[in-house]
């Protein structure tokens, strides 16, 4: 609106008034684009929401990614249902080409991870093994401390005939110093060299071992008797952190591991091949966390709470886990290594089983054999095979029926939405209101009124309806020697269903199609071409792949050449997706309507400028007039002036 104003003193005309009136006959125009673009927009938005319906349709009945509704592959149609009479030793599953009958199944052992375990990874141990049971007098005591109360545990000096009658008398004297089983030593294994002791408290009882003789410079004596266990004096049982830092963690091993390369503060750890660096400063997380990230094909972990260490193969099947116990790492945390194969903790085993009688193996407790998939679920050790389970397979035919009847219910959804929106009536005289005309009405006048004129707007739309006659003519023709009739699925005879799929008498002759020849009913439905799909197969092709293909890929073809996303050899993406786009794709802003659009914009900011321009002249005409009035009546006055001196 232009900035000039009028006080129309002068004609005493209410010139805002007229203006406003002038430019509205001026503005109908402008109005009239308006509304067209509004309708374009209408049009637009409700054509994507038909996009979008054919896209979920397409989606869940031709996607290979969805095989269980996948009406082009032969699993969705030929389903076969397994069962097993013992779900606790093995369960079951079958695929489409699982034969179907009867079998029997029998588990010799089943499949296992190799794995290392150590239990009371903090607990008191030796870190070497025993070479001497030979114990000096004078320095055969040992000050065990638990939970802050201090006992010397003195054993007899000389020579024990074995390990087991010197680990008999401490345990004697441990539980006369601080009562039966509070604290329990008993012999293990030490880094695959030979045995050592393990010193473990009641719970979570806190537990030193010193004891007082020394050399100069602090040196164990060697004739000490924790010397001679191979436990340093001093050492407790204090639990690890997964925040420790490594050379924590050594600390409380009692000095176990060894950092040896560069300046001493870091060791390399080779685990099945896989060479892992680690640092004084890792904390036990850290180190975790590199083994587990490693290619080393092992899962580590330590829990605080049982105060294990545990390293497990990521794959079940016959194997070890190999290390070069770098740094003393698994030795310090109680894992034996055997030091010439570098083998450690337990080997994995296959799962070995019999199916009708026939003996097989598998790394792997679920596999597949001749179409059916086997889970063992029991461990079975391999001492004593599980009991004979039988299997059974046999046609879904429910489940075959319930994924066609689906397929049917969604395709009648589906046209009747896109015939609704064909054949909805439109409303000339209801043209999209504009602003003013909203003022002068209440919200539910406006919500009516945009209700008729938005009906109608995909009336008789040629691409929709060229899509739909094709879908209908794909699902009359004949697949090869079969009619979809055949199987109980016909066209319905109201004419106001418009080429609406039923089943015959309620579905029956579907059914008994289904039990008698499962294999013609998936041979209609996703029968496949040599040809494969492509927007740019020539017209013989086409014909080719369309008259070997069954229904289920002929529907697919029909609507990827509407609505697929890439272009053909002229750059054209589907027919609708040209028409309006998709959300997510190029055509989003570039296609038919929003073209359209785009020039109606143009032409609105070209309508505006020339009304701003029309507006101004109205203004300037009137400004004009007043000017001139004022004058006249400026004149007027002056010549009754005049006259008026005349008469006197």
């Amino acid at each position: 609106m232009s900035n000039l104003r009028i006080d129309g003193i002068a004609s005493g005309f209410d010139t805002e008034q007229i203006i406003r009136d002038l430019m509205r006959i001026e503005r109908m125009k402008a109005d009239k684009l308006y509304q067209n673009r509004q309708v374009l927009e209408w049009k637009k938005e409700q054509f994507r929401e038909v996009i979008n319906s054919v896209r979920s349709f397409r989606d869940k009945y031709f996607d290979v990614l969805r095989p269980e509704t996948n009406m082009m592959s032969v699993s969705a149609l030929r389903k076969i249902s397994a069962a097993s009479s013992n779900t606790d030793i093995v369960s079951v599953t079958a695929g489409s080409d699982a034969r179907v009958g009867s079998s029997t199944f029998q588990v010799f052992q089943s499949a296992s991870a190799a794995s290392a375990v150590s239990q009371g990874v903090s607990q008191v141990k030796s870190s070497a093994a025993i070479t001497s049971l030979n114990i000096t007098d004078g320095k055969n005591t040992i000050q065990v401390t638990l939970n802050d109360v201090t006992k010397d545990i003195t054993i007899n000096a000389g020579e024990y005939g074995s390990l087991e009658e010197m680990v008999a008398e401490i345990q004697g004297k441990l539980d006369a110093a601080f009562g039966k089983g509070r604290v329990v030593v008993e012999e293990i294994a030490v880094s695959g060299e030979g045995s050592g002791l393990r010193f473990t408290p009641y719970a979570s009882d806190s537990l030193t071992l010193s004891s007082e003789t020394y050399y100069n410079g602090g040196q164990i004596d060697g004739e000490d008797i924790l010397a001679v266990l191979g436990i340093t004096s001093g050492i407790s049982n204090s639990r690890l952190g997964l925040n420790d830092t490594m050379e924590t963690v050594s600390e409380k091993l009692g000095g176990g591991l060894v950092f040896n390369e560069g300046d001493g503060s870091s060791f390399t750890l080779s685990i099945n091949g896989a060479e892992i660096v680690i640092n004084k400063a890792d904390t036990l997380k850290a180190v975790i966390d590199k083994i587990n990230n490693s290619n080393a094909g092992v899962r580590a972990s330590y829990s605080a709470f049982s105060d294990s260490f545990s390293v497990t193969a990521l794959q079940t099947g016959e194997g070890h886990i190999t290390t070069d116990n770098g740094g003393g790492f698994f030795s310090a945390l109680g894992i034996a290594v055997d030091k010439e194969t570098g083998i450690m903790g337990e080997p994995g085993r296959d799962a070995v089983f019999e199916i009708n009688g026939v003996r097989d193996t598998r790394s792997s407790n679920t596999f597949t054999v001749e179409g059916i998939t086997y889970t063992i679920n029991g461990v079975i050790e391999g001492e004593s095979p599980s009991a004979v389970v039988d299997i059974s397979t046999e046609i879904n035919a429910d489940g075959i029926y319930e994924t066609i009847e689906n397929f049917v219910n969604d395709y009648n959804s589906l046209i009747e939405e896109i015939n609704g929106k064909l054949n909805e009536e439109h409303f000339r005289d209801f043209r999209p209101l504009t602003d003013e005309q909203k003022e002068a009405m209440s919200e539910k006048e406006i919500e009516l009124w945009e209700e008729k004129a938005k009906s109608g707007m995909l009336r008789r739309e040629p691409a929709l309806e060229n899509m739909l006659r094709e879908m209908r003519a794909a699902l009359y023709d004949m697949v090869g020697d079969y009619h979809l009739t055949e199987i109980g699925i016909q066209t319905s005879k109201n004419y106001r269903d418009r080429g609406k799929l039923v089943l015959s008498d309620g579905g029956s002759v579907l059914r008994e199609a289904i039990a008698s020849d499962p294999n013609k009913v998936a041979e209609i439905f996703s029968r496949c071409s040599d040809v494969s799909y492509s927007p740019n197969l020539t017209a013989e092709q086409r014909a080719q792949r369309y008259r070997e293909s069954g229904l289920a890929h002929r529907l697919s073809d029909i609507l990827n050449d509407n609505i697929r996303v890439t272009r053909d050899n002229d750059g054209r993406k589907g027919a609708l997706l040209e028409r309006a786009g998709i959300e997510g794709d190029i055509t989003q802003f570039n296609n038919y309507y929003d073209r359209q659009i785009s020039d109606l914009n143009l032409k609105i900011d070209r309508v505006n400028e020339m009304l701003i321009r029309r507006e101004e002249q109205y203004y300037r005409q009137f400004v004009a007039m007043e000017k001139a009035l004022q004058q006249l009546y400026s004149q007027g006055d002056w010549l009754m002036m005049q006259l008026s001196q005349f008469r006197s």
